[in-house]
């Protein structure tokens, strides 16, 4: 597994500035044929992190900071921090998430846990309460599920061509540039309060594999977007059929991927679901953490809204 130690020295330091000196490890599967890297803080109940696309696991560390009773285990996506990169042309997301997914608690010997997903890693961890509902106890969405809840994401298209896209995100950017691209999905706000994720971000992404993985995820899913029937997107029966407590948790300025009310919409077709609407962007708990901490917390106390 390729290093990619500046990545690891800052994601470090950071959890370090909040308290926390993690146990890393890897994870190696046979199917799909992977290398994955797993951060563990806290003991307790397991819960495990899903970042999105273009992210890291140092983003978590805040949230993780304020969880009690909690075993985090946060994951590297395919192609970031450390993980091995993947070539998804021609594979079903889905199922290859759900493999993956189960494959990770399988290797920790855990039955079953909680699951925290943002953006694309929210879309995830849907799949896999809808997928394996035996392996999730709750589930919490944090942000525009990529798709999931219908989203067109069509600003995001042109990264997904085949030359055009890991062009894209291979070339080298000034950090003035690198930072306005990153408050689309951190939030303006998070970006000037925490440039040291900004920095540890850059690391985690600009690494071999990650223009190729990234490209090639984005145009599975947008083949699935526009095929009939849609692929990905969840339909109303399949979100009724949800048996899990769910929490979506929205920052107020995060209007740029779905409008605020479609995302309400979908969340109330969740049997046993709450909907919160906090200060921030498209992360959240960056700009509001002891909002979304005492929300997650309830969560995993046992409410169901």
């Amino acid at each position: 597994m390729p290093a990619n130690l500046g990545y690891v020295t800052a994601e470090a330091r950071i959890f370090g500035c909040y308290g926390m000196s993690p146990t890393v490890y890897a994870i190696t599967l046979a199917r799909p044929n992977l290398r994955l890297r797993m951060v563990e803080v806290g003991e307790g109940e397991p819960v495990v992190f899903l970042h999105g696309f273009g992210h890291c696991v140092a983003h978590w560390a805040p949230l993780v900071s304020q969880l009690a009773g909690v075993r985090s285990l946060m994951l590297d996506a395919p192609g970031h921090g450390v993980a091995d990169a993947v070539d998804f042309n021609d594979v079903d997301l889905r199922a290859w998430y759900k493999e993956m997914l189960i494959g990770c608690l399988d290797e920790l010997g855990i039955d079953q846990a909680r699951v925290i997903g943002h953006s694309q890693g929210a879309m995830q961890a849907l799949w896999l309460a809808l997928d394996a509902p035996d392996r999730v106890r709750s589930v919490v969405a944090i942000g525009t599920p990529a798709v999931a809840f219908g989203a067109r994401l069509d600003a995001m298209r042109f990264l997904a061509r085949p030359a055009v896209g890991p062009l894209l995100f291979w070339l080298p950017l000034p950090l003035l540039a690198y930072r306005n691209i990153l408050a689309g999905t951190m939030g303006a706000d998070a970006v000037r309060a925490h440039p040291d994720l900004v920095r540890a971000t850059y690391l985690a992404t600009h690494r071999a594999g990650y223009p190729m993985t990234v490209s090639s995820y984005l145009r599975e899913m947008f083949r699935g977007a526009d095929a009939e029937p849609r692929r990905y997107a969840l339909s109303d029966a399949e979100l009724r059929g949800l048996t899990q407590s769910a929490l979506v948790l929205w920052g107020k300025d995060d209007t740029h991927f779905q409008p605020i009310e479609e995302a309400i919409a979908q969340t109330l077709l969740l049997p046993h679901s709450r909907f919160e609407l906090v200060s921030g962007g498209h992360e959240p708990w960056l700009d509001d953490l002891d909002a979304c901490a005492s929300l997650i917390a309830a969560v995993h106390a046992g409410y169901a809204g």
